[in-house]
């Protein structure tokens, strides 16, 4: 295990076994269908021959006799990144991959827009009592201005936070290419 300060950790290694680990079973008694959840589940052994346990969905493309690498913060347990160097492709975690698209950013404005409509109505009607338009709050017009003033603000939050999280995860990624160019020759990430 390799270390970048205390930002990232490098595993590498050799795979021994990579298999499903199974999560739990459910069946429905009526119906019979059965749903089984796994978890591709890898064991490295690394340089001094100590084995290690990885598990995280970015591992399917892995094969006994691999050489690869495991991206993780320290204490975190969960892998950010694993890189294949015996096939060449690195593949990014779930906290790398989160889309920050313009539709999935309107798609998640209506959703928090609906869980903060109550709320904010409670806000907005207190709002204009204060400046002595409590009647209007909730007239057509009123009503109407409240929507675009909740989808807006509900909008550029989203689009701030998205902002900060393509910075944070494009610095992340910039880190994780450092460290494994410093372990081998850069792979294709996927």
């Amino acid at each position: 295990m390799n270390g970048s300060g205390d930002q990232l950790l490098v595993l590498r290694g050799v795979v021994t076994t990579a298999s499903q680990q199974m999560q739990y079973v459910r069946v429905d008694r009526r119906t019979g269908y059965g749903r089984i959840n796994t978890t591709p589940e890898l064991w490295l052994r690394d340089e001094h021959g100590k084995e290690h346990r990885c598990q995280g969905d970015m591992f399917e493309t892995a094969r006994p006799g691999h050489e690869v690498a495991v991206i993780s913060r320290p204490g975190s347990g969960k892998p950010l990144a694993f890189a294949n160097f015996s096939t060449g492709l690195v593949h990014d975690g779930n906290e790398l991959t989160v889309s920050t698209s313009t539709g999935s950013t309107l798609i998640s404005t209506l959703g928090f827009s609906v869980l903060l409509a109550l709320p904010g109505a409670l806000l907005w009607g207190t709002l204009l009592n204060t400046i002595g338009l409590g009647d209007h709050a909730f007239s057509g017009v009123g009503f109407q201005i409240y929507a675009v003033v909740l989808i807006a603000s509900v909008y550029a939050g989203l689009r701030f936070c998205s902002k900060g999280y393509r910075e944070r995860s494009s610095s992340l990624r910039e880190e994780i290419d450092r460290l494994l160019a410093s372990e081998i020759a850069p792979a294709t990430r996927t």
